[in-house]
């Protein structure tokens, strides 16, 4: 897990449990158009439990909705890339005792793509990938300042139909304990600069 610094203005809280939205970098240099060049950022959500009951979080890809605005206040499009159904898995889901915090994470980045029927059109994008191969992406971007949050929701429904991914014990004690209810994390600016 990597530090990230704190900012009040960045948290919301619901039933006491606090969650911020944390951006590694919020100046982004625009990486060169070249293939393989990259700039990494990470992306996630600090989650503290001001309660006085451990709850279970998911990190899992269907729990964390990464939301885009642009420098003209639309909400970009999410491309969502998914070969198969992959289900949440044990690790997914991180225990938080009460007092304790912890930092749901991704390793993001910016780089170009090729567009691949006029070989000299690129787009930059921002990538979010999950484990098993799923990913979130936003796309076309420019130099400009974005905002950034995620929405983290988790429910009780369907939860008991992972019996074939979770062991029955593990998962009848996630399922007991787990943080459910839906949560916009508050909006971070993020800089877009040409290098």
């Amino acid at each position: 897990m990597t530090s990230f610094e704190s900012n009040e203005i960045n948290a919301v809280e619901v039933d006491n449990v606090r969650f911020e939205t944390v951006v590694s970098q919020r100046v982004l240099t625009i990486p060169e158009a070249k293939r393989g060049v990259r700039t990494p950022v990470e992306l996630g959500i600090r989650i503290t439990n001001n309660t006085q009951t451990p709850f279970y979080f998911s990190s899992n890809f269907y729990s964390m909705f990464p939301e885009m605005i642009a420098p003209d206040n639309q909400l970009i499009q999410t491309g969502i890339d998914c070969e198969r159904f992959n289900p949440p898995i044990e690790s997914d889901y991180v225990l938080l005792i009460p007092g304790r915090a912890v930092t749901l994470y991704r390793d993001a980045f910016l780089f170009w793509i090729q567009n691949r029927k006029k070989k000299r059109d690129r787009e930059l994008i921002l990538n979010i990938p999950f484990p098993s191969e799923d990913i979130y992406s936003f796309s076309p971007l420019y130099p400009g300042t974005y905002k950034f949050r995620f929405k983290y929701h988790e429910f009780r429904e369907g939860i008991e139909d992972l019996s074939r991914w979770i062991e029955p014990i593990i998962l009848q004690r996630i399922v007991q304990n787990i943080w459910t209810g839906e949560v916009l994390t508050p909006l971070v600016e993020i800089q877009l600069v040409q290098s």
